[in-house]
C-alpha cells in the first residue's frame, strides 16, 4: 500500500471514529470503513497488483489499546 493511501485511510478513518463518537476499541472497524469508502471513491487501489503491506498503522488519533 502507498504511503500516500495509508495517510488517506488514517484520515478518514479518524474522521469516521469522531464522528461516531470516539468510541474506543473499534480502531480496526474504522480503518476497515475507511478502506472501502476510499475504494468505492476511486482514492484507493484494490486491484490485485496493489502492493499490500502488513497490518496497517493504527490511525492517528485513536487509543492504543
Amino acid at each position: 500500500m502507498e504511503k500516500q493511501s495509508e495517510e488517506a485511510i488514517r484520515d478518514r478513518a479518524y474522521a469516521l471514529w469522531v464522528e461516531a463518537g470516539s468510541p474506543e476499541g473499534e480502531d480496526q472497524r474504522f480503518w476497515h470503513d475507511a478502506e472501502r469508502q476510499l475504494a468505492n471513491d476511486g482514492d484507493l487501489d484494490t486491484s490485485e497488483n496493489a502492493t499490500d503491506g502488513d497490518t496497517p498503522p493504527m490511525p492517528a488519533g485513536l487509543p492504543n489499546l
